[in-house]
């Protein structure tokens, strides 16, 4: 008996078939993203420390070539780094609430009311009245109506943080941490990247904590949680997402993170 042959599968349409399945697959699944702090580049700093800036103001970390952090006046080796965390809030908070009796080696805090960001608000409108009636103006004259300019800007968003403030706290004086304060942060060529990145985490960290806490005292909702929304949703330009940014914007004021990074020692 004569056997019967199989027939054969056409399969030349397979590879369309798959084809077609993997832009299915790559258009329709999700990746998650990882979660990391957000931050804007820091200024390119030269000069190790500025004349015009009191050290009080100043929170100097300096990472070595065997990666052992020098926090002022304290040493951590790389296994304690998580202490730089708590470090980095007492900058913050030892003089937060003190007028008098403040410790010296740390920044002050302004208080600030809404009478007081007026006046200087009056101020800066009188000053651009001036130089704006002249008949003639100079290129000089130009910059300082662009300094006012900036200036009313300044003080139209201080009006509008301390009436934000005041609302939520019921607090009528804003404090505000020195200008000039700020972290910064040196290291040696031979600093190991890991260890310099594991020291701007525990920044990001200590400040972006005092924010989550400051948000729910204030709003009952973390500043973490709102700028997670904030960004997915920004374009929609929803009176969700602007009030979200206007409540970001008040704690960042209140808790500013200016983080220095200078150019590394040889």
């Amino acid at each position: 008996m004569a056997k019967r042959e199989a027939p054969e599968i056409n399969a030349g349409s397979m590879a369309d078939i798959a084809f077609l399945l993997l832009i299915f697959f790559l258009v329709t699944t999700t990746m998650d993203k990882d979660l990391a702090y957000l931050r804007t580049i820091p200024k390119k700093v030269e000069n190790p420390e500025p004349q015009d800036v009191q050290k009080k103001n100043i929170y100097k970390i300096n990472i070595n070539s065997k990666q052992v952090i020098q926090a002022r006046d304290s040493l951590i080796r790389p296994e304690n780094i998580e202490s730089l965390n708590g470090r980095i809030k007492h900058f913050y908070l030892i003089n937060r609430d003190k007028k008098e009796n403040r410790a010296l080696d740390y920044p002050y805090y302004a208080f600030g009311t809404k009478a007081a960001f007026q006046q200087k608000l009056d101020i800066a409108y009188n000053g651009l009245d001036a130089y704006e009636s002249k008949d003639v103006l100079t290129e000089r004259d130009e910059k300082i109506i662009e300094q006012f300019n900036n200036e009313i800007q300044e003080w139209n968003k201080k009006i509008e943080m301390i009436e934000l403030y005041t609302k939520f706290s019921g607090n009528k004086e804003m404090p505000e941490i020195a200008l000039q304060a700020h972290i910064r942060l040196e290291s040696f060529i031979k600093t190991d990247y890991s260890a310099y990145v594991a020291v701007q985490s525990e920044v990001e960290k200590a400040v972006t904590e005092l924010r989550d806490e400051e948000s729910e005292k204030l709003f009952n909702i973390t500043y973490t949680a709102m700028k997670k929304y904030y960004q997915q949703n920004k374009l929609e330009n929803t009176p969700k997402v602007r009030e979200y940014r206007k409540y970001m914007d008040l704690i960042e004021l209140l808790y500013p993170l200016r983080l220095i990074e200078v150019k590394p020692n040889r």
